[in-house]
Formats: structure tokens, C-alpha cells, sequence
């Protein structure tokens, strides 16, 4: 299969160490990983980053995409490995200069149809309930809410996942 996707306004392939400066900017970017999971990131943690996204492309087929618009280095979308069980969390960032045009979405939505088009069957996301921008494009991308939580720090937290079954038909939504 393919490991590039071009959309109405992008083009995505595997990341690769050519944009590991750019994806360094990326995740050291407030405006881009503030509220994100893993936060604001190092250089030595891009690159450690980096690593295990490459690892995840040559043993899995499947992995975090480098997006660009007009052949520039805007943002990364993708999945990674998040448990022995085969579940995969998705993952995405744009630059906040992209912002308010829907391209963070049609990223989010294209990685996340190539993942389950090469066999991922489930893929999480964990969203702080105060991240509205984060919730509209997760949710917007064809992910649901399946559970509420509390996170180890107090914040309120809520769990995304699309599941797709045998066949290519999405499962139901958990609730």
C-alpha cells in the first residue's frame, strides 16, 4: 500500500529525519502542544520521538505522517503503537499559523482512515474536557467519546476511539 495521502489541500507521508527540524519547532511550539499530553517537548525528546515514529513505520506499515501544504512542513497526524493489545493513540499537531482553516482536520481525518485501511483496528485519543479545539477535531475526524476519566493531576479528561471491525464497518460507539 501507499504511504502517501493526498487531500483537496495536502499531501502526508511517513515523517522521516529530513523533518526533524521542523517537527522540533512543532512540538516546541506553545500554541501547538500546550495542552497536549505530552506537553511541550525537548529537541532531545523530538528526536527520541522521531525514533520510535520511524521504528513504527518500518515494523508496522503504519505510523505519524508529515503534513505539508504546497510542499511546506505544516504539522504531523498519524497513530502510534499504545498497547500490547494492538490499540494505537492518535496523535496531530499543526502549526497555530494553520489555524481556523480546517486543515488540521482533513489531516486528522485522512491519517486516521489510512490506519484503520491497513488494519488498525481500534485508536484512542486522550483529550483534556477543556481542550474545545482538540474535542472538535477529534470528534470531527469520526472519533467518539467512549469514557470520562480523571487524569493523575486532577484534570478532567475524556478517552476518543474509532473502532473498526472486520469488514472496514465502523463498531458502535461505547458509552
Amino acid at each position: 500500500m501507499e504511504h502517501r495521502i493526498r487531500t483537496g489541500r495536502l499531501e502526508l507521508e511517513p515523517v522521516s529525519w529530513r523533518d526533524i527540524d521542523d517537527v522540533a519547532r512543532l512540538k516546541a511550539n506553545a500554541g501547538a502542544m500546550g495542552l497536549r499530553g505530552g506537553g511541550i517537548r525537548s529537541r532531545g525528546q523530538s528526536e527520541a520521538d522521531m525514533a520510535a515514529h520511524i521504528f513504527s513505520w518500518g515494523r508496522d506499515g503504519v505510523g505519524i505522517f508529515a503534513v505539508r501544504e504546497g510542499g511546506r512542513f505544516v504539522g504531523m497526524a498519524g497513530v502510534w503503537p499504545a498497547g500490547e493489545d494492538g490499540t494505537y493513540e492518535f496523535d496531530y499537531a499543526l502549526f497555530p499559523s494553520r489555524a481556523g482553516r480546517g486543515l488540521t482536520r482533513e489531516a486528522a481525518g485522512a491519517a486516521l482512515a489510512f490506519a484503520h485501511d491497513v488494519g488498525v483496528r481500534r485508536i484512542v485519543a486522550h483529550v483534556q474536557d477543556a481542550d474545545i479545539v482538540g474535542r472538535k477535531i477529534i470528534g470531527g475526524s469520526g472519533m467518539a467519546v467512549c469514557q470520562r476519566y480523571a487524569a493523575p493531576d486532577g484534570r478532567s479528561m475524556l478517552l476518543y476511539h474509532s473502532v473498526r471491525v472486520p469488514g472496514g464497518v465502523p463498531a458502535g460507539t461505547l458509552h
